[in-house]
């Protein structure tokens, strides 16, 4: 018999950083919980990233203020739970290739000056003192002080085994295959390829396989694959201080464009690796390193940092990334009444999986919501043409 004894309150499909997430803040909430993950924990785009805490590259709005609480909330659970997962809050720079990239990064920085973020532009002396290892051409950038990191496996591991504390279950290769509902349309059961779990709530955080796993449950969720690369550089403790990012980043995460788009991330893990990226394209659910793509990376990356063309690739690998019509994720009810969905935040989801656990939390348990529930609410693709891009800015 797959169920624990007695039946979960909720269970939760995808044991990524989401799904890890949203398991933990409902267990917290006092929710019987159980995860099913059809692999192993960080399978999927949480063992394929980086790691990012970051702001500057949230759009006005809804996303920023997401992203605000997410903040809030890794700053508590990296206060509260007992496990290292690697948190350095080192901060970020966007580095401006050009006058224009610098123009970019001036208006940036006083949009989210006055949305209380911390933040200053550097001048081409402050930024070479900040990074040595950049290119002395480069006009200058802005830096962020409090944008973090965390070691996104290790991360993902401490929600679940905190959840699990709880008394949250976790079952692997377990495939969600279909729901048993009520006559008036409530969730009853999951089926899966072990059995059926009674339940009265399902959560979908499947990352960028949830547009699947809701085709079996008989609901349209607007869901692409984004495939992304990165490279794994050798060991080399003090080469960067900060994460660097390419001020045209931006323009890649919020481009629709299906085609290959690259632009320079670098950063330095606690353990002393270097991370390259970064790309993005529509490929379907191709996983396997691209050469060419990996070639494009390395060449935009050392526009940046020439000494990176002395050094050693030690391993890439390419993840698949939940992409939304809209760019922004999909948090909340969907379907038949006890389905949600938590998906959607492409290449935002470390960040922003606290945030979004949360909120499942509040959805689920009747409790006022943080943030606006329209904000990201998952029904909003079937209000007609453009609906989806009638999005509020925060509240007041």
């Amino acid at each position: 018999m797959l169920s624990a004894s007695p039946s979960p309150d909720v269970v939760v499909i995808g044991a990524g950083i989401v799904g890890a997430a949203c398991s933990y803040y409902l267990a917290r909430a006092g929710m019987r919980v159980q995860v099913v993950e059809r692999g192993f924990p960080c399978s999927g785009a949480s063992g394929a990233c980086e790691g990012n805490l970051v702001l500057w590259d949230k759009a006005p709005g809804a996303e920023l203020a997401l992203g605000k609480l997410a903040f809030e909330c890794w700053d508590e659970v990296q206060r509260t739970l007992d496990f290292d997962f690697e948190f350095d809050r080192k901060g970020s720079i966007m580095v401006c290739a050009n006058e224009r990239d610098l123009e970019e990064a001036r208006r940036t920085v006083a949009w989210l000056s006055g949305e209380g973020v911390r933040c200053r532009l550097l001048t081409p002396e402050e930024l070479f003192e900040e990074e040595p290892a950049l290119a002395r051409d480069l006009p200058g950038g802005a830096l962020f002080p409090d944008d973090a990191q965390v070691e996104p496996r290790l991360a993902t591991v401490a929600l679940l085994e905190a959840a699990r504390r709880l008394g949250a279950t976790l079952e692997t290769e377990v495939e969600a295959q279909g729901l048993a509902c009520s006559p008036d349309g409530r969730v009853q059961a999951l089926r899966t390829s072990r059995g059926a779990i009674p339940t009265g709530a399902v959560v979908i955080a499947a990352g960028a396989w949830s547009s699947e796993v809701g085709r079996r449950f008989g609901v349209e969720i607007p869901i692409r694959a984004r495939k992304g690369h990165l490279i794994v550089g050798e060991k080399s403790p003090g080469f960067i201080r900060r994460k660097l990012v390419e001020t045209g980043y931006g323009d890649t995460v919020e481009s629709s464009d299906a085609g290959l788009q690259v632009a320079m991330v670098a950063e330095i893990a606690k353990s002393g690796t270097v991370l390259i990226g970064s790309s993005r394209q529509i490929t379907g659910y191709d996983t396997r390193v691209d050469p060419f793509v990996i070639q494009a990376i390395a060449r935009r990356a050392a526009r940046f940092l020439p000494a990176l063309r002395q050094m050693k690739a030690v391993r890439s690998y390419a993840g698949l990334r939940p992409f939304s019509p809209d760019h922004l994720p999909l948090i909340g009810p969907v379907g038949p009444e006890g389905l949600f969905v938590a998906s959607g935040h492409e290449g935002a989801g470390i960040c922003e999986s606290t945030a979004t656990g949360l909120l499942i939390s509040q959805w689920i348990t009747g409790q006022p919501l943080a943030l606006p529930g329209e904000w990201f609410d998952p029904r909003r693709f079937a209000r007609g043409p453009g609906a989806e891009l009638r999005v509020p800015g925060p509240a007041s």
